[in-house]
């Protein structure tokens, strides 16, 4: 095991550096010591009807050798995603069976089904294998959970099946880290989430009466103190990791307020609202470091070190390191961090320069933007300059996107192309949890679908998305013109991200056409309503964007009748296309496209 400096030291640590995190809260830049935890997870989540075997990567000894060298000494050793890709282990639950004093009705159905005792000694026995490696190499390993399990998708109909108000709960979830604890000794650290995935925390104006009335900072916090000190009993140096997704940021606040500082840490969203490319750090997350230091509670941030990330799912090799070490470097001085964690995936098995970014942000992160590039770059020797330029307009592509417009706007690999011929809306996805219903508006522009949106908010994403495919086609023509100068070990992978440039651009213009589409239309019907002579300027630029929208889409239908009849009539087009509708799903399987309902 890693002579890593553990919990009680690390608070030592923190009271004397608690002037510095004020300084740095106030605009010092620290000094470029490493980070002390730096952990990452192997292989990536895909959704289980789109498996990709590129993010599926093994557990053995050439994986774990490749993460040491990247500067990796922690690993959270499962995935712990919502749809449990390759049966990857979620909850406590899935890999320690129920004491029969705590077994509800769900988990005597799930005992037939997800959680047999085949099953759990399957998982049990994968999870000694991957202690056994991680400890050969050195790793300090977390096990990441969610709790009080409640089911997926979440049971919306309160009171919950459990709560973390009710001390069987509590003394349920006592019993399964104590048994964890004895089954699994290996493991150093704990990681818990109370309120997303399949875990979930009732509200306190909701009809269950140990919730009613009883703020959620304070269920929370009791509930997650009573886990951490259990979990000290049984790992005296270990931590207790507790991330608050899905709290407001007023209650992160107050919550950290009710934590007990030698029994918890914090592990974090880069933003308030998620783990987001181009807006890491923000003011929540440098309020949580500033609040945290003064609290003595080490922090974690979350945060894409690699390609394949949440947001460009399904793509896996758009190359833009410098983004990763935007990221990780506005991370890094945001406040003191006791530690920077993966919050998607590690596949160090292919070549991907964003994870190598990481690494050599991990052995120096003061490096300048430069001399990083240069390093990541030295690969691709002749080549170098030429692929640094192509780089810096991935990134800048990446920046323009409109990420912010809202939460389905990351799954625009998955979106359609030939979008609906009704009026382009901006989708937004929201959930019933504190921070969907108020920090996360403060992020994302739209967070429902009940409104239409306004004509400068269509203009605005619109706009955007060009400025974003303008920087995408100088990074395509500049790619594609020295593609062949990349060399031979390095080019399949810059060729897939070429590629998925490529196709994400056509994804870009798509939402675009549509939403000035829509608004020319209405710009038009308007004219029409006010008795206003028709701009034939508009007619022009209408029927220009749909030929352009045909040759985007690759096919003439529904475009080509469209603008059929909009040579012929523009009344009766105008009485046809573009206007407001319900939500169909016709264009929308995997709840991906923002512009079609």
């Amino acid at each position: 095991m890693i002579n890593s400096i553990r919990f009680v030291e690390a608070r030592v640590l923190m009271s004397l550096v608690v002037m510095a995190c004020l300084s740095q809260a106030a605009g010092a830049t620290p000094s470029a010591a490493p980070v002390q935890y730096r952990i990452g997870i192997l292989g990536a989540p895909s959704f289980p009807d789109d498996p990709n075997p590129i993010l599926e990567v093994k557990w053995n000894d050439e994986n774990l050798q490749k993460m040491k060298d990247l500067g990796f000494n922690a690993m959270q050793i499962n995935m712990a995603w919502a749809y449990r890709p390759y049966d990857e282990i979620l909850n406590l639950e899935d890999v320690v069976t129920v004491p029969e004093q705590f077994m509800l009705p769900m988990d005597r159905e799930l005992a037939k089904t997800l959680r047999t005792p085949e099953k759990i000694a399957e998982r049990a026995a994968e999870l000694r294998r991957r202690i056994a490696l991680c400890q050969k190499y050195g790793f300090l390993i977390i096990f990441h959970y969610g709790a009080p399990f409640v089911g997926f998708p979440p049971q919306m109909d309160e009171p919950l099946p459990q709560n973390t108000s009710d001390q069987k709960t509590v003394a349920r979830y006592r019993a399964l880290i104590q048994e964890f604890g004895k089954e699994f000794p290996g493991v150093d650290d704990l990681l818990m989430y109370t309120y997303d995935q399949d875990a979930w925390l009732c509200s306190e104006f909701g009809p269950s009466p140990d919730c009613h009335g009883i703020p959620v900072a304070e269920r929370a916090s009791a509930f997650v103190n009573a886990l951490a000190q259990q979990w000290r009993e049984m790992r005296p140096r270990g931590a207790f990791w507790w991330e608050p997704w899905e709290l407001s940021a007023g209650e992160v606040y107050r919550t950290i307020q009710l934590l007990d500082p030698t029994a918890v840490g914090l592990s974090i969203h880069s933003s308030v609202a998620e783990v987001m490319i181009a807006n890491p750090a923000d003011r929540w997350f440098r309020n949580v470091l500033y609040e945290s230091a003064e609290r003595r509670l080490p922090v974690i941030g979350e945060v894409f070190m690699g390609a394949p990330t949440e947001e460009m799912e399904p793509y896996t090799d758009v190359q833009c390191p410098l983004s990763t070490l935007r990221e990780l470097q506005a991370l890094y001085r945001a406040g003191q961090l006791t530690g920077i964690k993966e919050y998607f995936g590690n596949v160090p098995t292919k070549e991907d320069p964003n994870l190598r970014m990481t690494g050599v942000f991990f052995r120096d992160p003061g490096i300048g933007e430069n001399q990083a590039l240069a390093e990541v770059a030295s690969s691709y020797g002749g080549a170098a300059d030429e692929v640094i330029r192509y780089w810096r307009l991935v990134t800048a592509a990446v920046d323009f996107a409109p990420w912010d417009v809202g939460w389905r706007f990351r799954r625009i690999g998955y979106s359609i192309p030939s979008h609906l011929m009704t009026a382009a809306t901006l989708k937004g996805a929201s959930w019933q949890t504190p921070d969907w219903q108020s920090s996360r508006r403060s992020t994302f522009m739209r967070t429902d679908e009940t409104t239409e949106p306004n004509f400068w908010e269509r203009e605005d994403i619109q706009l955007r998305c060009e400025q974003s495919a303008i920087a995408m086609q100088r990074a395509i023509e500049t790619g594609t013109a020295m593609k062949d100068n990349v060399p031979a070990p390095l080019r399949p992978s810059f060729v897939r991200g070429l590629s998925e440039l490529v196709d994400f651009r056509v994804r870009l213009l798509a939402y675009a056409y549509h939403l000035r589409e829509t608004n020319l239309a209405d710009d038009l019907r308007t004219a029409r309503a006010m008795k206003l002579p028709i701009r034939q300027e508009n007619v022009t630029e209408l029927r220009t964007t749909l030929l352009k929208d045909e040759q985007n889409q690759g096919s003439t239908e529904p475009i080509a009748s469209a603008i059929k009849l909009l040579d012929s009539n523009l009344d009766k087009f105008l009485a046809t296309y573009f206007l407001p509708s319900q939500p169909t799903g016709a264009r929308d399987a995997k709840g991906s496209s923002i512009t079609s309902n």
